[in-house]
């Protein structure tokens, strides 16, 4: 059980010291703030690479609105 202990702190410390060893990527900062309004940076729903966003947004609608509709009419019968 010892050896076995002793192979799991090796192992740590192995990880520590690679994470020591790491570098740092400096990614370059975007310092382009006075730039004009560009309708590319907002999101639309209906874009094709969104289709299983939009069918969660319609699924969540379509169940508001039936829930709504089935309260109002159990409410009135």
């Amino acid at each position: 059980m010892s050896a076995e202990l002793h192979k799991y702190i090796e192992k740590a410390i192995d990880k520590n010291k690679d994470l020591l060893n790491s570098e740092i990527i400096n990614f370059p900062n975007d310092k382009n703030k006075n730039s004009k309004f560009n309708s590319r940076d907002f999101w639309k729903i209906n874009d094709k690479s969104n289709l299983d966003q939009l069918k969660a947004v319609t699924g969540i609608c379509f169940m508001i609105g039936s829930l709504l509709i089935m309260g109002l009419y159990s409410s009135l019968v």
